[in-house]
């Protein structure tokens, strides 16, 4: 038995059971058992013990969890959760070098504060910050708020290691072309992944190339197009295993970047009273160098004059808008960000004429940001018996040029719903988070994949992608085919069969997830 194998602990009560069964999505998927282990050797044990099972004909999933917080279902499994928060080991920060080492159950927020201490930041500044850890966030490619300048996880990653389906831990980082040889010499499982894989991109390059979504951040599938760099000098297999969701193999470590605190910001907030508006206050926020660029509507501003009052005050500038954008700009020097905002402000103000507040006070500002992390929060705060915040259509990303036309589509389409929503983003880069506050009823669960249908192919005809950085999971997985077609999903395929030959690693995300599962388990 599994639980004479590890020296952690293996949970299978109904109440365990129960807890695990959900995170922040809107499915519920009860696990087979949940597994506790103390430390990387007990993870080792567990995927031996499920890849000898199926090799003599078992049928055994496991999948890996940290905080809780994926909006997609990524740790839900009707096999053994592995609870990663044992896998918590926490290095000092090198300050030279800018990097921290952490174990993958590690919490976003002890990160912060170590990193803090050293006026450093780890620049996927999620809104999830004080309750999601490092491991989720490498699974999902998790960004934020800063993702405009720094980019998500991907780009804020130094090196990985990895439990792979052999039960043995690999270290990943970038190779050149002397350092790939030998990887590709090596006679091991290691070098057959390095020998696959290395195949499979020459053998499809085109295939792969031409279906490389054109949006600056993209969680849908996997990240083949991201393992050469431009010049094709440096491979990195280590960025595969960002965005997979743990369906390849469970990541044990990873070194992290840090970058500097700004000392100085500047935030401008730009009325919105007309969708046609959008697109072009957006580009003028951006091309002046704004840091964040970041949105919020009607609808959740006014739930934070309900819940949040004081902030709501402070962020009276949006009272009666329709929606508001805001720029935050960052320098060394006061004067810097206060030149870079008020060009911005003056194009927007005599150009595309529109309104613009100059936040003079840090408290001002926080509010506004408080307002944008928490419009997830407050609508969750209007749960009842009747009705249910439910995130499923919270993760699209157009194109910028897009991006008005794109919201008033959206909206035009919810008007054959029965729903309340509020949405907010990460604007910048033309991401959207809107979440609808669903009627709990036996035919709600038929109308979310209608919607999540209707939705993603609203998306696709403006040349986007249907996951930014909540990922596939039991929700878009099935619609994958929809974003790439069937050949590259083919190739997604494959990519799950050299890594995971038996199966074993999050089943039904990335590859063979469909819609009946998905409709069965949502939770109303």
């Amino acid at each position: 038995m599994l639980s004479n194998l590890i020296k952690g602990e293996i949970l299978s009560s109904a109440a365990a059971r129960e807890a695990y069964s959900k995170d922040a999505s809107i499915f519920q998927v009860y696990p087979l058992a949940v597994a506790v282990p103390k430390d990387i050797d007990d993870v080792s044990r567990i995927i031996n013990y499920a890849t000898t099972a199926n090799k003599h004909g078992g049928n055994l999933g496991i999948a890996a969890r940290n905080g809780g917080t994926c909006m997609s279902g990524g740790p839900l499994t009707e096999g053994i959760v592995i609870d990663t928060r044992h896998l918590n080991r926490i290095s000092d920060v090198d300050t030279f070098h800018k990097t921290i080492l952490v174990q993958a159950g590690v919490m976003h927020r002890d990160v912060e504060k170590a990193a803090s201490a050293q006026g450093l930041i780890f620049a996927p500044y999620t809104s999830s910050k004080d309750l999601c850890g490092i491991g989720g966030m490498i699974g999902n490619n998790a960004s934020g708020e800063l993702s405009l300048v720094y980019g998500p996880t991907s780009n804020n990653i130094e090196s990985l290691k990895v439990l792979l389906s052999d039960g043995k831990e690999y270290e990943f980082i970038p190779l050149n072309r002397r350092q790939l040889k030998q990887k590709l010499e090596l006679m091991t499982f290691e070098g057959d992944i390095y020998r696959k894989m290395t195949a499979l991109l020459r053998d499809n390059r085109q295939l792969i190339k031409t279906h490389h979504p054109r949006v600056t951040k993209n969680a849908a599938g996997y990240a083949l197009w991201e393992l050469w760099d431009q010049q094709e000098h440096m491979f990195n297999l280590g960025r595969l295993f960002i965005g997979a969701q743990a369906s390849l193999g469970i990541v044990t470590e990873a070194s992290l970047k840090l970058i500097d605190k700004s000392p100085h910001q500047q935030m401008i907030v730009c009325a919105i009273d007309s969708i046609s508006q959008l697109t072009d206050v957006v580009r003028t926020i951006v091309h002046h160098g704004a840091s964040i660029c970041e949105t919020f509507d009607h609808h959740t501003y006014e739930l934070a004059q309900q819940q949040y009052p004081a902030d709501a005050d402070n962020a009276n500038f949006a009272n009666g808008k329709h929606m508001v954008v805001y720029g935050i700009f960052e320098g060394d020097t006061k004067e810097q960000v206060e030149v870079l905002a008020g060009q911005a402000k003056n194009v927007i103000e005599q150009s595309l004429h529109a309104s613009v507040f100059w936040v003079e006070s840090d408290d001002i500002k926080s509010s506004y940001q408080a307002i944008r992390r928490y419009s997830y929060k407050m609508l969750k705060e209007m749960n009842s018996d009747i009705k249910k915040a439910m995130p499923f259509i919270e993760d699209t990303i157009v194109p910028l040029e897009h991006y008005g036309e794109f919201v008033s589509a959206l909206e035009a389409l919810l008007e054959d719903y029965d729903m309340t929503y509020t949405y907010a983003g990460h604007i910048g880069e033309g991401s959207i988070r809107l979440i609808p506050l669903v009627t709990k009823k036996p035919e709600t669960a038929d109308a979310i994949i209608e919607l999540e249908s209707r939705v993603n192919n609203l998306v696709l005809a403006f040349r986007g992608s249907i996951s930014v950085d909540h990922n596939d999971g039991i929700i878009r997985t099935p619609y994958l085919e929809q974003q790439y077609g069937s050949e590259m999903v083919q190739v997604f395929q494959q990519v799950k069969n050299i890594f995971d030959p038996y199966n074993i690693f999050n089943r039904g995300k990335k590859v063979n997830g469909t819609l009946e599962f998905a409709r069965a388990h949502i939770d109303l």
